[in-house]
């Protein structure tokens, strides 16, 4: 090992986050509904292995090879049995950095149906409904705290340490959101990216 060699190495290199284990890509759908905006949320399916009966939008896994917005059409695609060429997208909303090691990029999309009935779903998605724009500009969510502690192994070397079994851990806290809308509660990470959207919307 040389510096030449270093150098070839880590020149062209596109530096990204550590510790990440996937990425995921969601499209926030909007539907003109009666001269109205609206937002279109996905209710899963009960059978499904994570997250079942929760609400959500489309999107999913990004795949080798695809660009975050190509995964974000693709699973709106998917999952909602309609055309690419009927979601229209407006731009990219800021990304998420969960504390579970993955990332959920998320764009806005408008779809080119002239009504919600139009919208047929696959077997990932038990039902389909749409929240007014309006709703959201006029109603903050309820905010509540979450904490993460770091929890170290049973053998973990503490006698590596200066401190010893002393070593100060690690926490960190964020926040979890909640809408409620009718009958309907909107949540966790759907909620934060609901609100990331409406905050860009409101502030410019």
């Amino acid at each position: 090992m040389n510096i030449k060699t270093i150098r070839r190495r880590i020149k062209n290199r596109i530096p990204g986050p550590t510790r990440i284990q996937s990425y995921y890509s969601v499209l926030i759908p909007i539907i003109e509904i009666d001269d109205k905006l609206h937002l279109i949320y996905e209710l899963r399916a009960s059978d499904l292995s994570t997250q079942p009966g929760q609400i959500s939008f489309p999107g999913g896994k990004v795949e080798r090879g695809e660009e975050f917005s190509q995964a974000a059409v693709r699973e709106c695609a998917e999952e909602l049995l309609i055309d690419q060429e009927k979601i229209k997208l407006l731009g990219e909303i800021d990304y998420l950095i969960t504390p579970f090691d993955f990332i959920i990029y998320a764009f806005i999309g408008c779809l080119k149906v002239n009504s919600l009935s139009e919208i047929k779903t696959n077997n990932e998605v038990a039902e389909v409904f749409t929240v007014p724009l309006e709703f959201f500009l006029e109603n903050e969510p309820e905010k509540y705290g979450a904490f993460l502690k770091s929890e170290f192994d049973a053998d973990f070397p503490y006698h590596l340490l200066p401190e010893g079994k002393n070593h100060k851990k690690l926490k960190s806290e964020y926040d979890i959101y909640f809408y409620r809308y009718k009958d309907r509660v909107i949540w966790g990470i759907t909620a934060e990216l609901s609100k990331n959207f409406i905050d860009i919307i409101k502030n410019e």
